[in-house]
């Protein structure tokens, strides 16, 4: 039976999941804290925690509001759920866009359970729908983190994903994890749907850390992972591992990819219920 105890277990089994992961270039995980001087595994703990409950609160919300276009109250959530992460983790952003994207995705499951029909792609269309022009917010708000990049580059970061109701987690990440999963760990489909991402996305984490150059080498290694074979091989395995000194010493990281690896494993947890 699912219900927002389930809902918010899957969520959190997400979380814990992806910062588990390991390796991941750049990336907090089980070995180091990547490029990342403020936070550790146990930080990512501690916010995982602290943010559970907020996850209940969105499915509940969706049940409630499976009427209405719009998700306001659960934006009002999201801001006291970053208020408890930014508690627990000492005033260090750890989940930010997460409580943004993973808690749509969860307000969506609620909308659909009400209709019916919580498929995966039921729950992306409907994303698509709550956040259709969300990215025109952009031209109000040009001074936040995403704003600036869009005004310097054009590009429309999470808000563009949101719009597309974070189809990239079915298309790419499920996708790819799913043919992973049949030969290999757990833990090394995630690392190679990883390399998948970071391939694709115009992650604003990079782009704010190391610009469009930064952006292109992410890319960049992530293909020659790839074609490696990734986790799949030795040669891969290497590759990923002596990657994460590189990316410490650009001070890269490739958080996006790293959200994006949640959501895909929110779907996955999901479709198995």
């Amino acid at each position: 039976m699912i219900n927002e105890f389930v809902i918010s277990k899957i969520a959190f089994k997400s979380l814990i999941c992806e910062v588990s992961a390991t390796p991941k270039p750049g990336l907090v995980d089980l070995i180091d804290s990547g490029s990342h001087k403020d936070m550790n595994y146990l930080t990512f703990i501690k916010s995982s925690v602290a943010i559970s409950d907020y996850f209940k609160k969105a499915y509940l919300l969706g049940i409630k509001n499976y009427k209405f276009e719009d998700f306001i109250e659960l934006r009002e959530e999201g801001k006291f759920a970053e208020i408890e992460m930014y508690k627990a983790t000492e005033d260090v952003n750890t989940h930010k866009g997460i409580i943004f994207s993973l808690g749509l995705l969860v307000y969506a499951t609620g909308i659909q359970k009400s209709l019916g029909d919580i498929s995966s792609f039921s729950i992306v269309n409907r994303v698509k729908s709550l956040c259709s022009n969300i990215t025109e917010e952009l031209n109000n708000d040009l001074n936040t983190a995403g704003g600036l990049q869009y005004k310097k580059y054009g590009l429309k970061g999470i808000r563009n994903e949101a719009e597309e109701g974070f189809e990239k987690a079915l298309t790419v990440g499920l996708y790819n994890f799913k043919r992973y999963i049949h030969t290999l760990s757990f833990n090394d489909a995630i690392v190679n749907t990883l390399m998948h991402f970071m391939e694709i996305l115009d992650d604003s984490n990079l782009i704010k850390r190391g610009g469009l150059c930064g952006l292109n080498f992410a890319k960049e290694s992530a293909s020659k992972a790839i074609e490696l074979g990734s986790m799949n091989t030795n040669k891969g395995r290497a590759y990923i591992a002596n990657l994460n000194k590189e990316f410490i010493e650009k001070n890269l990281s490739p958080g996006g990819s790293a959200d994006y690896i949640i959501l895909t494993l929110y779907f996955y947890f999901l479709e198995e219920l």
